[in-house]
């Protein structure tokens, strides 16, 4: 069974996020969101279901690169055709879907030169300094600890005690980077408001929705999630950040073994 999205990368609808009003990711993260639904409305329908008016999508879509809402609509439309439709009523095959469709979403809003901009970020860096929360801790350890394997002077932070001394401690050349699904966690948003006061670089590792976190940020690296709630019984998956910290760690890989030549 092929589960992927196509060939076809929707990274248009990215490029600018950190450029947009806080309405218009609001929209931008509606079609990423509900492409399918998407497709099926008209500009008014699409206006009354999110509350805003119809010349404040017009005005995305030429901001985004479109001619109009039917060229950005047509340019979804080609996305989907990709999609392989999996009609099965077996659960399990749901689960499988459901999980492929959330790596292969998180590698569609991805691009390259914001990838290779991070990576250069943290290569130049005199320390990095990772942290992450709860059921990201793992995944915020694995990254530090890969980073250091590829000669990067890098410090995962999991005592809580520990985030807000690091805000106030870090200095010029260093950088951060936070690890959070909500981009709301409290302490992550206090060191990232600490750092950013500093004039420190701060890398946003968190879910493709508009949140405090990637507001504070210089540096944004999104992957898709279903659900961003996590205060309480944090089941979420958090593949799809597995998944773009695994190819932030791939490219910086590469870039290391090219200076090695």
């Amino acid at each position: 069974m092929d589960l992927r999205w196509g060939s076809m990368n929707i990274h248009r609808l990215t490029d600018n996020y950190e450029r947009l009003t806080s309405l218009e990711k609001k929209i931008v993260e509606y079609i990423i969101h509900n492409p399918e639904e998407f497709v099926r409305l008209s500009s008014a329908q699409m206006a009354k279901k999110l509350y805003v008016s119809k010349t404040s999508i017009i005005n995305l879509c030429k901001k985004i690169g479109f001619d109009g809402f039917s060229e950005l609509k047509y340019y979804i439309k080609d996305y989907l055709s990709n999609k392989e439709k999996v009609d099965s009523v077996f659960y399990y095959e749901k689960i499988i879907k459901d999980l492929g469709e959330e790596v292969n979403k998180t590698f569609a809003i991805q691009d390259e030169e914001n990838i290779k901009k991070i990576a250069n970020k943290i290569l130049n860096s005199k320390t990095v300094y990772v942290i992450g929360r709860g059921a990201s801790k793992p995944l915020g350890d694995m990254l530090s600890t890969r980073l250091s394997i590829l000669k990067v002077k890098s410090v995962f932070v999991d005592d809580y005690n520990l985030i807000e001394v690091i805000g106030e401690t870090i200095a010029e050349g260093e950088t951060l980077i936070l690890i959070s699904v909500s981009g709301e966690t409290e302490k992550i948003v206090n060191v990232a408001k600490m750092a950013r006061a500093k004039n420190i670089d701060v890398i946003a590792i968190t879910a493709f929705y508009n949140n405090t976190l990637e507001k504070l940020s210089n540096y944004k690296l999104f992957f898709f999630a279903k659900n961003v709630s996590t205060k309480t019984n944090d089941l979420t998956s958090r593949l799809g950040m597995h998944a773009v910290i695994q190819l932030l760690i791939e490219y910086i890989m590469s870039i290391s073994k090219g200076n090695s030549h």
